[in-house]
């Protein structure tokens, strides 16, 4: 293994990502989460170490409340002295150090992801700064199209001038998957929009009886009432006739869809996601909201790259 003390990521690989003192159910979390940061154009991929694997990590996530695990990695260090390893605590409470690296329970794939991907950035340096990133950029002024905003298929919110405003829009995920619901929400992340997860149809009702969304990614097989049933519901409601409603589905067939369209889908989504496909609907749709909530333009809006 080449530690990034060593050797950059960028022509070593993967980053390695050792655990230490994490339940069993922490640690597939964080595997389901390492797995999907291999997607083509990321900066950083990570990969998790095998359990009692002799080789140093690059980042080493830490329970702070295990004495026996921080032991472990201290033996471990002490044993490789030409390499350093980065460490991100996972604790209850935060540490007094307020210059580490942490997360509370209970974990939050996305943060966790956002935290890996901070701490390789600090120990990259500036070359992870000048790789490009999958997210929404800023149109200049002088490059602004002339033509009405309803014509343009891809626009979707400004960078980081309208952050805040982005952060008003929020998507719901209802999907009993795991992996499903983190690869969805890493999307979402990469663009900026915060999402809520729901594991069944009827929670996913329950959560849009108290919140808006501005978006629903609906699986169609789910515990209890199925797909198709959920978005009847949805559509019930006065307040979410009009609220995207993108069906998942591990195949699609004609059938599906004439059902889909009878419960009120906006459209279909094949999963495994594929990052070109979701980025068109997340673009078609938003923008279509967009352009009823401002008729004559939102200034707010840029280019989807």
């Amino acid at each position: 293994m080449q530690n990034l003390g060593s050797a950059s990521p960028l022509t070593a690989g993967k980053i390695h990502i050792g655990v230490f003192g994490l339940s069993d159910y922490e640690i597939r979390l964080v595997r389901c989460v390492l797995n999907l940061t291999t997607a083509a154009g990321r900066t950083h991929s990570y990969t998790l170490l095998d359990a009692g694997s002799a080789c140093l990590p690059d980042i080493a996530i830490v329970d702070a409340d295990n004495a026996q695990a921080q032991d472990a990695l201290r033996a471990l260090t002490a044993a490789n002295t030409e390499c350093k390893t980065a460490t991100l605590l996972f604790c209850h409470l935060a540490p007094m150090e307020h210059d580490c690296h942490f997360l509370l329970r209970p974990l939050a794939p996305t943060r966790m992801l956002a935290q890996l991907d901070k701490i390789a950035d600090e120990i990259m340096g500036p070359v992870a700064a000048r790789q490009p990133m999958l997210m929404p950029v800023a149109v200049a002024k002088a490059a602004a199209p002339s033509m009405p905003i309803a014509s343009q298929p891809h626009l979707l919110f400004d960078d980081e001038q309208v952050l805040s405003a982005r952060a008003s829009h929020r998507a719901l995920i209802i999907d009993d998957s795991m992996t499903a619901r983190i690869n969805i929400d890493i999307e979402l992340r990469q663009l900026r929009i915060p999402a809520d997860w729901a594991k069944t149809g009827e929670q996913g009702l329950q959560m849009m009886a108290q919140k808006s969304y501005d978006m629903v990614f609906l699986d169609i097989v789910l515990p209890g009432a199925d797909g198709y049933e959920i978005c009847k519901l949805i559509r019930r409601n006065q307040d979410n006739k009009r609220t995207p409603v993108v069906m998942l589905t591990s195949k699609s067939s004609p059938f599906d869809r004439i059902r889909g369209s009878l419960a009120g889908c906006s459209c279909y989504l094949t999963k495994p996601i594929d990052q070109e496909k979701f980025r068109a609907v997340i673009a078609k749709h938003l923008v279509k909201r967009e352009v009823a909530r401002f008729p004559n333009g939102n200034p707010q809006m840029g280019v989807l790259a």
